[in-house]
């Protein structure tokens, strides 16, 4: 089988902490005579106070609460009994910062969420660029499932490795929360409001044109981080670097 299904949303990001995501829009006059009547289009909700620009809580659709857009889906990804409500359900040889992570340690490795360049004159299947953009996925560490990110700062890259402070124990039954905060000059890891790993690094979006959500494909697989079979749910974005205190609120549900 190929790796052929997933969810791709195409975006533009700037400035090191702000991320803009703009999925393009067909309702527009084209100059038809008479005009033609095109529907209107739902005004999309402000930026919350606490900087939320982008949020899935995929109940049973892809749509980003804060645009109004539906991703497009490539192949079938589907649903399943999340955290709340539906959640992502992740599948053999199919992919669509914040998530809520049920993990599957089939495969024994896979990516997460991944906005990176790609990779030129290199095959579809060996694609990684790690100068710019982030990789978080996780992979086997001794039985355990271990989160990582890397991150690129326009030049070369550098890790988010949390050794045994982020595994994950995939025989049970739970939930976790994650998130990859960017400042101006780290990038800090935390699973369940604690923070694992910081590494001093400025992220670079230089020819980031794509995100994939449950996968490391198509611009980070060339090490095996393909589809994830794991649940993911409550996608978050925002557009500033949240406190340690905001990171434990948000995990404790407040």
């Amino acid at each position: 089988m190929n790796n052929n299904r997933y969810i791709l949303l195409t975006f533009r990001v700037f400035i090191v902490t702000m991320m803009m995501f703009a999925l393009q829009s067909c309702f527009q006059d084209m100059g038809q005579n008479p005009p033609f009547d095109f529907p209107e289009q739902p005004v999309p909700p402000p930026i919350g106070a606490d900087g939320q620009m982008f949020y899935m809580d995929f109940d049973d659709d892809y749509v980003d609460f804060q645009s109004l857009n539906e991703a497009t889906a490539i192949g079938s990804p589907g649903f399943a009994v999340g955290l709340k409500g539906s959640a992502y359900a992740g599948a053999q040889n199919s992919y669509l910062t914040f998530v809520w992570y049920k993990v599957n340690a089939t495969p024994d490795r896979a990516g997460l969420l991944v906005i990176a360049p790609k990779t030129e004159g290199a095959p579809a299947d060996q694609q990684n660029n790690r100068t710019s953009g982030f990789r978080l996925f996780r992979e086997n560490a001794g039985g355990m499932q271990r989160i990582k990110a890397n991150v690129g700062n326009g030049e070369f890259d550098a890790w988010v490795d949390g050794a045994e402070a982020a595994d994950i124990d995939p025989t049970k039954d739970t939930w976790h929360f994650i998130a990859l905060v960017f400042t101006a000059d780290k990038a800090i890891l935390y699973i369940d409001g604690e923070e694992v790993k910081s590494s001093d690094v400025a992220i670079s979006w230089k020819g980031c044109d794509i995100m994939s959500i449950g996968s490391g494909s198509p611009r980070f697989n060339e090490w095996g981080h393909k589809s994830d079979n794991s649940l993911i749910d409550e996608l978050r974005i925002y557009n500033k670097a949240l406190s340690e205190g905001d990171i434990k609120a948000k995990f404790q549900g407040k």
